[in-house]
């Protein structure tokens, strides 16, 4: 039987903070200057920017700077975790909303990885990215699937995310665009080894009908040509109340799937979307207490893929999590697909 351990954790958080009144400014100055109701979104936004934080919980936000490169980012993270071990790396598999395309970002970091000299061998390669927001969990799924079904030993997976450059900076879509924010995170994932976790249940599925398939939508940068703007009407868009209605319930029943399998769950480790209309209800539904919720919404905003194991990071490297215990990550992503996972402490 294959025991599949994370080794090794890993995140990226830029350091430009983005508060709400910033980010209102950014959505103001973008207004369309032929529109002629401008002024009235204009008021709007300088009106409802004070209450983000209200309503959702955000506070800021991380946006990476113009000179920042999602293939360097990834390959920082890869070299944190790699412990100089680059050969026996069987697969990189990347997560994604906010990089789309080919060569796909997993092909650029391995590419990158030997033009610095690292003997990285012939890994399997994959980017993941139409389910958006829960395309990390998706990423474990194939990982355990290739090390438990292929015998791979050892496995990357990574959650990139430039999310400012795939929102609208416009009052029309204030909704949308004042809760996304950049970083990138990720985990070693090794066969029969002792690690900081063990993975002992992953699944993936999806909720998808012609009511919620275009709920939340958008493209993404080229991954090739990340300089080159993406296209106006393919920015991100997302129909915020029924989503949370969505995502709340996809939470508290995938919770309560665990908990009716007899699991304890010592530490939620959810996809940050809305703190305060999702992630805080869905626990009280699932009797989940707070303080066992790990959150960083407030201050990174809803980082997408990458913020699970962003939190992962976090929980490990603070000590806060003591051997034994479990920690459940949940991912609710585009069309309502569906990612979770069961980590033990070691």
């Amino acid at each position: 039987m294959t025991t599949i351990s994370i080794t090794a954790t890993s995140s990226i958080l830029p350091p430009r903070i983005v508060t709400n009144t910033e980010i209102g400014d950014m959505l103001i100055a973008g207004a369309d200057p032929d529109d002629e109701s401008a002024a009235e979104h204009i008021q709007m936004v300088k009106d409802r920017s004070v209450l983000i934080e209200k309503k959702t919980g955000l506070r800021s936000r991380r946006f990476f700077t113009a000179e920042d490169k999602p293939v360097l980012v990834g390959l920082g993270l890869l070299e944190q975790m790699a412990k100089g071990r680059w050969n026996d790396i069987d697969a990189v598999l990347v997560s994604s909303s906010s990089n789309h395309g080919f060569p796909g970002v997993s092909q650029q970091i391995v590419a990158e990885a030997k033009a610095r000299g690292y003997d990285v061998g012939a890994p399997f390669v994959l980017d993941i990215g139409s389910n958006a927001c829960t395309g990390f969990m998706y990423a474990l799924t194939i990982a355990t699937s290739l090390m438990k079904g292929l015998g791979y030993k050892r496995v990357a997976c990574l959650g990139i995310e430039f999310s400012s450059r795939c929102i609208a900076y416009d009052p029309m879509v204030f909704g949308t665009s004042t809760l996304f924010g950049d970083a990138a995170s990720g985990v070693m994932l090794e066969a029969n080894v002792p690690g900081v976790a063990t993975l002992d249940e992953v699944r993936a599925t999806s909720l998808i009908d012609k009511d919620q398939i275009g709920l939340i939508r958008g493209g993404g940068m080229e991954a090739f040509y990340p300089d080159r703007p993406v296209p106006r009407g393919a920015r991100w868009f997302m129909a915020g109340p029924p989503v949370a209605v969505g995502a709340t319930r996809i939470l508290a029943q995938e919770i309560e799937r665990y908990q009716q399998q007899g699991h304890t769950i010592d530490w939620l480790i959810p996809h940050q979307a809305n703190l305060t209309r999702i992630l805080e209800p869905a626990c009280k539904k699932a009797g989940i207490p707070l303080d066992r919720l790990c959150a960083s919404f407030a201050e990174t905003g809803n980082t997408s893929s990458a913020s699970i194991p962003l939190l992962l990071d976090d929980l490990v490297k603070s000590g806060k999590a003591k051997k034994g215990e479990k920690a459940l990550m949940v991912g609710f992503g585009a069309s309502f697909a569906v990612g979770s996972a069961l980590a033990v402490i070691s």
